[in-house]
């Protein structure tokens, strides 16, 4: 975008950002002489206006929040159709950014940090709005280090409808709560799910769940728990593990139930005084009572003289209260022995829990490919099942990456030993190869394969093949010549080496004067060379255009859709309709045609309906 000023007041100085709904400039207040970032919205989006008036709303709603935490929002306006929200320039970088520089974090940078982002839902939430998209990528850091939560612009008060942006919902995945993976009304807590998320990937560097399917990392938000932190980084303080999985529950009753109640949970996590460790070591000194009777004064003043035999007595006393004493304690001296448990085949979560019932702790010590065990659960585990070990031990395992994956090339086209080459170098095989006839591709070249080019599938799968044998013999198939104009038709035929046979003309009001009306033999037969393939050519007057309404209801699944509609008839095909509308509208449909034809209804860019006319 060329520079320019808006509102004779914002000059744009340099784009800094690109996200789903708008884009984002750094630009100069030339009123207060001050940097601010201003974010305009994205073209087709600015052509709904129901959409406009939500962002307008929610915009100046945000703009009602003053935080140190949250980026501020200025000013909301519109020019030339350009509407835009003006906010607050921050200096620093991204927390994206900056867990790819340090991750895992320490648990005391990760905790700081969350704090700050409680401090800003507090805010937000207090005020009725909720942020629904916490993610790295919007939360920056200032080079001193204070975290300050953006793109409160899209957020907006819960109710029963949510904007879902296919571009920003797959951007967000990652963090996505299960009650918006599934569309669901949201309420605070799915902040701080998020949130969850967020500290989850500081304390590990790794997210959650993760897919190369967007939609299948929203199932397993949905469906499956994700591997305790602590299996991934055993820094990780116990208690603080036990705080990011709350957050993260399934079941939004079982999170914490506001922003205030998560900071505070977090600012109680203090080391423990060496003092007060002291003392419980000195409260758990075990006192031996004294065999010898205390008596008053006077007897604890004459000195008695133990005779030989009591103090035989006296030590075999001592000596047997002493192994007592040791026998009882053997746990608490040496330490328990408990029995190891089977955790191969299990889950890393199973296994962790598992564990811990049995009074043991586990180490991932690695992962690797296994054809045979699911992804994410236990292959081997050290020491074995059924040993006796110390309680507390560390149980070592490694997990299964689940089966190696590998991307199918594109053998079409290629010879069989190319194809077996190309193949053995991914780590797959040629399966055994069957013959077939194929008009388009050369003899001895392969014509189609299954799996498909660029699917995943297991490393040694075996990939089949077609190869052709070239053309059948001295046969070829007849083209469709309907609707053709006779030359185009003609030119068909001599493609296919066919002849043209015999030429009939006739008056018709389906095809306009010089298209094809009929052929024989019809199209798809498969004829000898050199064959005659007769027509008959309209004589006009050719079809008169017609035209008919058609109304199209569309689905409540989404809240907006981008409909488009083309009409397909002799004259070929045309675009009829393309805009946006919202979920549940009735689009009104003028098709104006020619002869039969066909209109296809398209949302989001996939077929819809087809309307015969």
């Amino acid at each position: 975008m060329e520079k320019r000023i808006l509102e004779n007041r914002y000059e744009l100085l340099e784009e800094i950002g690109d996200g789903g709904t708008a884009t984002v400039f750094k630009a100069r207040c030339t009123v207060l002489d001050r940097i601010v970032a201003v974010k305009i919205l994205k073209e087709e989006l600015a052509r709904d206006q129901a959409f406009v008036r939500k962002f307008r709303s929610e915009a100046q709603a945000a703009a009602q929040l003053s935080h140190p935490n949250i980026v501020n929002i200025y000013d909301v306006g519109e020019e030339d159709g350009l509407h835009y929200i003006v906010m607050e320039y921050v200096e620093g970088t991204s927390l994206n950014d900056y867990i790819d520089a340090r991750a895992p974090l320490l648990p005391d940078d990760a905790i700081r940090i969350a704090v700050m982002i409680c401090d800003a839902l507090e805010q937000a939430h207090s005020r009725g709005i909720i942020h629904r998209d916490i993610k790295p990528h919007n939360i920056l850091m200032t080079p001193e280090g204070e975290i300050k939560v953006a793109d409160f612009g899209i957020a907006r008060a819960p109710s029963t409808s949510t904007i879902t942006y296919s571009g920003n919902i797959m951007g967000s995945v990652h963090y996505i709560s299960p009650e918006q993976a599934r569309g669901a009304v949201v309420d605070a807590t799915t902040d701080i799910y998020s949130l969850g998320c967020l500290m989850y990937e500081m304390l590990t560097g790794q997210v959650p769940f993760d897919a190369e399917s967007p939609v299948t990392v929203a199932l397993k938000h949905i469906h499956e728990e994700p591997t305790p932190p602590r299996v991934l980084n055993e820094a990780i303080p116990s208690v603080l593990e036990k705080i990011v999985l709350t957050a993260m529950a399934k079941n939004p009753i079982e999170r914490y139930r506001s922003a205030v109640e998560m900071k505070q949970a977090l600012v109680n996590l203090h080391p423990p005084d060496p003092k007060s460790r002291r003392k419980k070591r000195n409260a758990d000194t075990i006192v031996i009572p004294s065999l010898i009777d205390e008596g008053d004064d006077d007897k604890l003043a004459r000195k008695r003289k133990v005779k030989p035999m009591g103090r035989l007595v006296l030590v075999v006393a001592l000596i047997g209260l002493l192994a007592g004493l040791t026998y009882g304690m053997r746990g608490m001296i040496f330490g328990q022995e408990v029995e190891v448990p089977e955790i191969r085949n299990l889950s890393a979560r199973e296994a962790y829990n598992q564990l811990a019932e049995a009074g043991l702790k586990m180490e991932k010590i690695g992962e690797e490919y296994n054809s045979e065990i699911e992804a994410g659960h236990v292959v081997t585990q050290d020491p074995e099942p059924g040993k006796m070990v110390k309680e507390g031990r560390q149980v070592r395992v490694i997990l299964s990456k689940g089966p190696e994956m590998v991307k199918v090339p594109n053998l079409v086209n290629t010879t069989l030993s190319d194809a077996r080459f190309e193949l053995k170098n991914m780590g797959l095989q040629l399966g055994e190869p069957e013959n077939i006839y194929d008009n388009r591709v050369p003899e001895g070249n392969i014509v189609s394969q299954e799996p498909r080019a660029n699917r995943q599938v297991p490393a040694g799968s075996s990939v089949d093949v077609m190869v052709s044998l070239g053309p059948k013999p001295e046969q070829t198939q007849v083209p469709d010549l309907v609707g053709k104009f006779e030359e185009e038709a003609k030119s068909s035929l001599q493609a296919r080496k066919l002849a043209i046979g015999k030429v009939d003309r006739q008056d018709s009001t389906e095809y306009f004067a010089g298209q094809v009306v009929s052929q024989d033999p019809k199209s798809g037969l498969v004829v000898d060379k050199d064959a005659s393939v007769s027509i008959v050519v309209s004589k006009g007057p050719g079809p008169m255009p017609r035209t008919v309404p058609i109304n199209v209801t569309l689905p409540t699944d989404e809240d907006y859709y981008q409909v488009t509609a083309v009409v397909k008839d002799i004259k070929g095909e045309r675009l009829l309709e393309r805009n946006i509308y919202g979920g549940g509208d009735e689009v009104k449909l003028t098709v104006n045609y020619y002869g039969k034809g066909m209109v296809e209804v398209y949302l989001n860019g996939e077929l819809y309906k087809k309307y015969a006319v």
